[in-house]
């Protein structure tokens, strides 16, 4: 029997996340996906220098990559996370309870037993950051960060 070839094309794609007027990205997903996925993707690959695959990163996704490691990516989530939780305002520690639990329960929340108990903290308040913020420290802040 002949050999079977298979040509592999792994196409990364990502909408135009950047708000053109004030310069900010409105979602984080491409900084997320190249931090969790993009990068070890190919890096796997080194693992099995016979295999070869072909990548193709639309135009979207490597201009915003190129904002990321160029430092000039204005990401309100990034810094968010980045700021000392005991700093936080109240409506930064809502917009951090908001969008930091907007992740797959299974498969990445569920991994990290800290995680999960705060995830399961915030449900246990019906999704709501104002109800939630009292039942969160400053320590709980920085593990979710």
């Amino acid at each position: 029997m002949p050999a079977l070839r298979v040509a592999v094309l792994w196409h990364q794609h990502q909408p135009f996340y950047k708000d053109l007027v004030s310069r900010q990205y409105r979602l984080p997903w491409v900084r997320l996906h190249g931090l969790k996925d993009y990068y070890g993707m190919v890096k796997l690959l080194d693992e099995f220098p016979q295999i070869h695959q072909t990548f193709n990163l639309v135009p979207s996704l490597i201009a915003q990559s190129q904002d990321y490691v160029a430092g000039t990516a204005r990401d309100p989530l990034l810094e968010l996370a980045a700021k000392p939780a005991r700093d936080l305002t109240q409506d930064e520690r809502r917009s951090a309870l908001l969008y930091l639990f907007q992740a797959n329960p299974v498969h990445l929340i569920g991994r990290y037993a800290r995680y999960q108990e705060l995830w399961e903290r915030f449900r246990g308040s019906g999704n709501s950051p104002e109800r939630a913020e009292k039942f969160f420290q400053a320590q709980d802040f920085t593990d979710l960060q």
